[in-house]
């Protein structure tokens, strides 16, 4: 890096215009907000301690703790059919096992929670399958903890796994149904109470699944979250009730006949859910109508 005296020097070489750009426009939101709806300094000052203290009673990145202010701008940003985010989950580990299709999720013996079977397919534009398609797979526990965050004992990839689609680009795991959660040491907060009140959300996420999908053919890989349909968190999520776009809400269906339960290995009620994604590829169709459209 170059080095000088001149305290007026700039080095032309590391100048981003496209940074320039991006840091002029905000200002000029903030000012257009300023001007339009009253925006004041103190404002901004109350929504960045709001985030310092989510920060230090979570332990969670500054950046997760400033999700729910931008997540929904990037929700289903890209025409890759299935919507889904360009923000990537920071709940997210890597070298999650590989489990078999059909397979069960790592979960300890006594994992709480209702059965859940999943299945679905991975297709293209065509609705041709995308065989041995890479899913990363994974969701909270019933506490609302993702594992392998937390000292907690619980194991690092309890609930993680991954798998790959069979010829008929069809997957079909076996896991517990996720639930409603909130942050409890978020929720104790009470500029985070009252922030919440005020914009008419609870401090609570809905029941989801996360999801990456990987295949050599796709123009990108997909990731994003997959809701239930009916949940009544849905519209006052608190991180925002536009991530969950009605096509990524599945179908589930409670199955409590003791003949059909006891034929799965279960000791109870187990529920079922159905969904297909439907993914760009490099010879997909730019668009799709939405008959077409299977997710």
């Amino acid at each position: 890096m170059t080095t000088t005296t001149d305290p007026s020097y700039v080095d032309p070489a590391l100048i981003n215009p496209r940074t320039i750009r991006l840091v002029e426009a905000f200002k000029d939101a903030l000012l257009r907000l300023r001007d339009e709806e009253g925006l004041t300094f103190d404002d901004l000052n109350a929504v960045t301690d709001v985030l310092q203290q989510i920060q230090k009673v979570t332990g969670a990145p500054l950046a997760l703790a400033a999700m729910p202010l931008y997540s929904e701008l990037f929700q289903g940003g890209r025409d890759g059919y299935t919507p889904s985010e360009d923000v990537k989950s920071p709940t997210v580990i890597a070298g999650s096992p590989r489990v078999d299709n059909p397979g069960t999720l790592p979960m300890r013996p006594d994992e709480p929670g209702v059965p859940l079977v999943v299945s679905g397919h991975v297709l293209d534009g065509h609705g041709q399958p995308l065989a041995g398609a890479k899913l990363e797979i994974y969701h909270a526990a019933n506490n609302g903890n993702y594992s392998g965050l937390y000292d907690d004992g619980v194991p690092k990839y309890n609930l993680r796994g991954h798998l790959f689609t069979d010829a008929e680009g069809c997957y079909t795991f076996t896991t517990v149904t996720p639930v409603a959660y909130a942050d409890a040491n978020a929720s104790a907060i009470e500029s985070v109470v009252e922030a919440a009140a005020a914009l008419g959300r609870s401090l609570y996420r809905p029941a989801h699944i996360h999801y990456e999908v990987h295949h050599p053919d796709l123009i990108s890989p997909w990731f994003g979250e997959i809701y239930f349909k009916g949940d009544p968190v849905i519209p006052v999520d608190f991180v925002g009730s536009k991530l969950a776009h009605p096509a990524l809400q599945a179908d589930t269906t409670l199955h409590e006949d003791p003949e059909d339960i006891a034929g799965h290995g279960f000791q109870g009620p187990y529920r079922t859910m159905e969904f297909d994604f439907v993914l760009k590829t490099r010879t997909s169709p730019d668009t799709i109508t939405p008959k077409e459209e299977r997710a």
